[in-house]
Order: C-alpha cells, then sequence, then structure tokens
C-alpha cells in the first residue's frame, strides 16, 4: 500500500514471481531469468540512484555496470533473500564511486541525497495513501527539503524500497539504531512542523521509526 505501483500492470510470469526464486533462477544462469531480474528492479533503482545524481550519464553507467556484474559474477553470487538492500547498496557504491572520480566529493559530507525535479510521484509522495492537494504536496515538499540529506535517504529506503532497519542500516552503514534515530527524528519533525499531517499519512506511519 505504501510502495506506489511502478510496474506495468500487464506482468508477465517471471515479474510476477516471488523475488527470492527469481533471484535463484538468475543464479542458475537463463538469461531470460537474468533480464527479468533487470525488468523487475531497473526502475525502482532507477529512481533511487536518481536522487544522489542529475548526470544521466554516469547513473546510466552505473546501472549498465551493476547488471553486467550480476551477469558476469552469477555462478559466485550467494543466494540471499536480502536483495533489494543488495542491489540499492551495490548501485549506491558504484555511484559514491564514480562521483568520486568525476566532482569534487570527497565523502559521504558531500553525497547528497537529493529531492527530484521531475512530475514522477516522489518516494516521500508514497507515504501518502489519499490524493493531496497541490497545495498540501507543495507543504510536504518543502518541509521534506528541511530534513537532513541521511533522514531523506532513510525515508525513501523504509517507504518506498519498503526496508526494514536492519537492511537500511546496512546499506547506509550505520548501526540499526543510529537509523531509528534518522526515522524518528525526521517523522517527529514533519508532524511538529504540520500536525494535521498525520490525519492525511495515517497514525501508524510514526511506528515505522522503531521497526
Amino acid at each position: 500500500m505504501l510502495k506506489p505501483d511502478i510496474h506495468d500492470k500487464r506482468q508477465n510470469a517471471w515479474e510476477k514471481t516471488d523475488e527470492t526464486l527469481l533471484w535463484q533462477q538468475f543464479r542458475e544462469g537463463p538469461q531470460e531469468a537474468f533480464q527479468a531480474l533487470v525488468q523487475h528492479f531497473y526502475r525502482e533503482l532507477h529512481f533511487y540512484g536518481g536522487r544522489f545524481t542529475r548526470d544521466s550519464d554516469l547513473l546510466k553507467d552505473c546501472m549498465q555496470d551493476l547488471f553486467l556484474d550480476l551477469w558476469t559474477y552469477r555462478a559466485k553470487i550467494v543466494q540471499t533473500q536480502y536483495i533489494r538492500p543488495y542491489l540499492y547498496k551495490s548501485l549506491r557504491r558504484k555511484i559514491h564511486r564514480e562521483m568520486m572520480r568525476h566532482t569534487s566529493v570527497t565523502g559521504e559530507d558531500g553525497f547528497v541525497f537529493d529531492d527530484v525535479s521531475s512530475e514522477e510521484i516522489t518516494a516521500e509522495q508514497a507515504l501518502i495513501r489519499t490524493e493531496l492537494s497541490d497545495y498540501q504536496t507543495a507543504r510536504l515538499n518543502a518541509l521534506l527539503e528541511q530534513l537532513s540529506d541521511r533522514q531523506r535517504e532513510a525515508i525513501h529506503l523504509k517507504f518506498y524500497g519498503e526496508l526494514s532497519n536492519e537492511e537500511i542500516a546496512d546499506i547506509l552503514a550505520v548501526n540499526k539504531q543510529s537509523v531509528a534515530n534518522l526515522l524518528h527524528r525526521g517523522l517527529r519533525r514533519l508532524r511538529e512542523s504540520w500536525p494535521s499531517l498525520l490525519s492525511l499519512i495515517g497514525c501508524g506511519l510514526l511506528a515505522f521509526g522503531h521497526k
């Protein structure tokens, strides 16, 4: 419910397959399984990667490198149920490495989790279970911009990637408590700045900061 439908409704049998099974089938080598894996995850990974850089060529290269590595080393990749965290972390690392090569980024402090400027629904807007007016959407986006990069990224991974705090901690290279703090502080700031937002999002939202 929290995650927007980012896949074409005309899903084929591969797309409907359980992700763990799809990963296993990909590791066994069939090219069609690999193509299904790419199709299944490409858009959400591209959306996540696009929050770090507006250089479409850099992002495209990192995406290609990620999937090329998967195909090349598929026989050595272990079976795991943590597929989405594995892919998110791998792409994040590749983008960071490329940005350090081509820009002045020297560490996590310069690795900014930015806001998208397209008309596509943002990850944070996926928090909203009902349609917001243009004014409400603009107000929410303005509040989100006041959060730290880490808070916005944690919220993205929690509500768009549907990851656990433990999985987010692995991606961000922090401990689980730090993730809980990021989510709690970010959501608390939204609540303090706009108390009635809870009636639009749902009171259960704040509980996610501790799971």
